[in-house]
Parts: C-alpha cells; sequence; structure tokens
C-alpha cells in the first residue's frame, strides 16, 4: 500500500520543471532519489561499523582498506554475514 506525502506548491513546481526537461514524472524521480537515499544510507551504517571495527582491533589505515574492500567482496558472495568475520579473518591472514 502507497503512503501520501505532501509537497509544498513551490517546490512541487521547481520539481515538475526539472522532471519536464529530464522527461520523466515528477513521481520517477521522488522514488529514485529515495532509492538512492536508502542504499547512501545503507553504505554509511556500513562504513561507520567497519570503521569502529578497525579502530578496535588496531588495524592502521592500509589494513582498514583492505578491511573494507575484503568486506565488501565477502557480503557480495555470502562469505561474511557481519563485519566481524571479515576482522577475524584478516587477522588470521596478517599473523601467517
Amino acid at each position: 500500500m502507497g503512503r501520501v506525502i505532501e509537497v509544498n506548491e513551490s517546490l512541487w513546481v521547481g520539481l515538475a520543471d526539472v522532471a519536464r526537461r529530464a522527461r520523466r514524472t515528477p513521481e520517477n524521480i521522488v522514488r529514485g532519489l529515495i532509492c538512492e537515499y536508502l542504499e547512501t544510507e545503507a553504505d554509511r551504517v556500513q562504513d561507520k561499523a567497519l570503521r569502529r571495527a578497525a579502530k578496535v582491533s588496531g588495524f592502521k589505515e592500509e589494513g582498514a582498506v583492505r578491511l573494507v574492500q575484503d568486506y565488501r567482496t565477502q557480503m557480495r558472495t555470502g562469505a561474511a554475514t557481519k563485519v566481524g568475520d571479515v576482522a577475524t579473518r584478516y587477522r588470521r591472514s596478517r599473523s601467517k
């Protein structure tokens, strides 16, 4: 079920103008903006958790960068379910 959001008239006019130039509907632009925001917010939450894990573990910046890259790779492949999984694997691989 959808929700109704009220937007003041001047904001809607500006959005409608931009939408017309982009050959899109205002509704599609808003839908796209919401999706983009949700994706960005998920990245911010993930980055914050990764920074916290890296700080607690004592990693240097280079290690934190590698940790982030490994985490994103493992999340895409389903090999990791949380940040701690990757940090543990990273520590094991550094100690060998």
